[in-house]
Formats: structure tokens, sequence, C-alpha cells
């Protein structure tokens, strides 16, 4: 068995930081990393300071190399996935986990910097776009579209946002100058009053057509990359509905978001004594949760769980992060956990002492 102070499940940037954090202390740390990144399909990541338009693999490695490089005394990294994580009641407490292989770690602190798994409308060649000309987020991959055609697809699933996500259209999109802008309500009629509500138009929908952008109201039957251009484009079709559009890209938003699917068996609502949040994030402790350590004044989201030793990092607990937040979470987590380490040993110093034990 490998006995440890700290063990972190997750090799991203997050899971990265918090092992890079926690090394300061000169702490025994492992990292456990199943390859499966949330962002594999990624081939450049934006915003990240000093490594603008990086390849996330790039970036991953480059964090791995500066922890063995750094760290490798006391911390060890290891390609591989956890399957069974369990709470140690009684006796020195902690935590017992067992990997694919079948070895066995004990660890005093957990960190869970395990993401999560974005679930994409089911339209064919959807998932293999994702993250490259099928997007969600102006910052980490609009910016490059601009002065290109461009789709905004809305889907009966994403209903209770659409509104939110018109709105977001609206006020963030427009200095992109993408020409044309479709609108994709795929199979929603926006012509009448339930289908513009279900698609989010229901306030916008005479606003949009006064600016240009194209309704197309079929129901997509795929999408693919389209190479046969000299800048490549991505192909969407709609069956014998509506002729085929090309754009530079499409902004969806993921009909449901869920643990990695590495992680989901692991967190359970009787491990983390609390169902996962929304977005199949992990809850924050309840409000007076926990005493002694805490989040320093105004630093950011507090990284415990309900379970005291057990910490979250990254898109475990904020779906919504980019790589330089799950960095910064990763840190903190990292930097608590030590905290938690070391309050634990000093109140059990101050124990032995009272009893007069040397």
């Amino acid at each position: 068995m490998t006995s440890v102070n700290l063990l972190v499940i997750g090799g991203g940037p997050a899971g990265l930081s918090a092992a890079a954090m926690f090394s300061r202390l000169r702490r025994s740390c492992l990292i456990y990393d199943s390859g499966s990144y949330r962002n594999a399909t990624t081939l450049h990541s934006h915003t990240i300071s000093g490594y603008e338009g990086v390849d996330p693999a790039i970036y991953r490695q480059t964090l791995r190399g500066q922890l063995k490089d750094w760290y490798s005394e006391k911390t060890e990294w290891r390609k591989g996935k956890i399957v069974s994580l369990l709470k140690v009641e009684g006796g020195e407490g902690g935590f017992e986990a067992i990997d694919e292989e079948g070895r066995e770690i004990k660890a005093k602190k957990v960190i869970l910097a395990t993401g999560v798994k974005d679930r994409l409308p089911d339209i064919p060649g959807m998932a293999e776009q994702w993250g490259r000309r099928v997007i969600h987020c102006i910052f980490c991959h609009g910016t490059e579209t601009a002065k290109h055609p461009f789709a905004f697809l809305y889907t009966k699933a994403n209903a209770p946002m659409n509104a939110k996500m018109v709105e977001k259209m609206l006020t963030m999109w427009t200095g992109l100058d993408h020409e044309p802008r479709y609108i994709l309500a795929n199979g929603i009629d926006v012509d009448t009053e339930e289908g513009r509500k279900d698609a989010g138009f229901e306030k916008y929908h005479d606003l949009v057509q006064q600016k240009g952008y194209k309704y197309i109201t079929s129901a997509i039957t795929s999408v693919k990359e389209d190479i046969s251009i000299s800048t490549s484009a991505l192909e969407i079709t709609f069956g014998t509905t509506h002729p085929p559009i090309s754009v530079h890209s499409m902004l969806v938003f993921p009909e449901k978001i869920t643990p990695s699917t590495d992680a989901e068996p692991l967190l359970t609502e009787n491990f983390l004594q609390a169902p996962l949040g929304a977005m199949g994030i992990i809850a924050p402790p309840k409000p007076g949760r926990w005493e002694g350590t805490g989040v320093p004044f105004r630093i950011g989201d507090d990284p415990r769980t309900e379970v005291r030793g057990l910490f979250w990092a990254g898109n475990s607990g904020c779906a919504t992060g980019n790589v330089t937040v799950s960095v910064a979470q990763g840190q903190l987590a990292g930097a608590m956990a030590g905290d938690e380490l070391g309050h634990d040993e000093l109140m059990s110093d101050i124990h032995a002492n009272h009893n007069g034990v040397q």
C-alpha cells in the first residue's frame, strides 16, 4: 500500500496546479491522471497568461514536466484511474483508494479534480467537432470566428436556458461581425408563440430579424468539417427540408453536463454526503459546516466539501470555469488541503501534550 499526505485524482490543469501548490509544503503527494480531459479535442487554448493559443496537451505536458523538475522528491504522477475511493471512519481516518491495477493508496487528504462531461445534442458529427468548429464560449474559441459565417444552435432540450443564451448572443457576440449569421432552431417552429418560448426568442424575435439574423427551423441531420475549400468550414445539413449551409463554426451549449465518465462511479451521494449540484458538480459544504481552517478573505470559492479532508478543484466543482480559473481553484484547494493537514497535526500534538505524551 502507498501512503501519502495528499491524493489528487485528475491530471488536468486543476489537478496539476493543486499538486504543485501542495508540493511547496514538501509533503507527499500522489497524482492520478486517467488521460481523459474535457478539452481533449481542442487544438488551442486562450486567455492563459503567457500561453496564448497553446495546445492544451502541450500545456499539460509543461505542467507535468515542472512538477517532475521541481517536486519529484515528494510528488509522484501516475497514469491510471482510481476505481474505488472510500472515507475511513475511526482510527487515523483519511481515505483509501484502489486503482485499476489493484494498487491500494491510503491518503490523509483527497482533491477531486475529475472534471465533467459535456452531453451534446444527438446529431451525427457533433461530438467529433466539439471544441473545434462546434464551440460553446466566445472567450475560449469565439474570437477566431470573427468576420466569417456563423451559426447559433438552440435546441428544445435547452429550453430553460435558451432565453439567456439568446441574450448573450445579442450582448457578447455582436462585435465579431459574423456575416451571415444563422439561428438554427433544430425543429422548433419559431413562428408560433410556444416555439419562440422554447427557442428563447419570445422577447427578441422581432429584434433578431431586424438585425439580419437568418432563421432555419429545419432539424439538423449532420455536421461535418468540409476541407475541400482552402480555409475549411463546417457543413450543416438538414435532410431534404433545407439546403445545406457552410459556416466557419457553430455555437452549441451542452444539453446536459455530468461528472466525467471515470469519476461518476466514485461521486455517489453516500460518499459525498450530499447530492451533486447543478451541472453535475460537487456541492459546496453547508454554511458553518467547518470551523478552524477556511478560505482566506475574498480569495475565491470554498474548495471543501461536506466530507472533512475531501476537496474539489476545477470543473468538478465549477463546470463553467476555463483553464485559468481551474488553475486558481487548484492552487486554492492545494493550499487548503495543506492547511487542514497541518491543523490536524497541531491538534494531535496539543492533545498528546495535554495527556503527557512526549
